[in-house]
């Protein structure tokens, strides 16, 4: 008896540049190392806030370079995508009903942004209010 070879499709390297939707969601993606360097320069300023003054005044100083304000821009404008991504998403994974209908999707999405936009408020309160 003779064995058949399984089919396997033939997929280029560059597949996701064929579609904008996987161009836009490799995009979402993506957003995830800024992110994670982020929190990796956040704990590395927790680390310096732990030793003593002089590592963490260095660290403060470290914040300052226009480098880092623009690797910062670029973490929020990250997070705002990724933000806006799952918000479009959220009418078709959440659905709650209403009597007879459910809630329109232009709420739901405005009700995160508004939720987002609260948090954000409530935090450089407390940073203006400590600082």
């Amino acid at each position: 008896m003779s064995q058949r070879k399984p089919y396997i499709k033939e997929q280029s390297a560059n597949w996701y540049q064929e579609n904008r939707f996987f161009k836009l969601y490799m995009l979402r993606e993506l957003t995830a190392i800024p992110v994670a360097l982020e929190a990796v320069n956040l704990f590395w300023g927790l680390a310096s806030l732990a030793k003593d003054l002089p590592h963490w005044q260095e660290w403060l100083s470290t914040q300052t370079h226009p480098m880092m304000i623009v690797f910062h821009i670029i973490v929020i404008v990250a997070s705002l995508y990724n933000s806006a991504t799952w918000f479009a998403a959220m009418p078709k994974a959440v659905r709650i009903q209403q009597g007879e209908k459910f809630v329109p999707d232009n709420l739901l999405i405005g009700g995160s942004w508004a939720t987002l936009l609260g948090v954000l408020v409530v935090l450089i309160g407390l940073v203006a209010y400590f600082a």
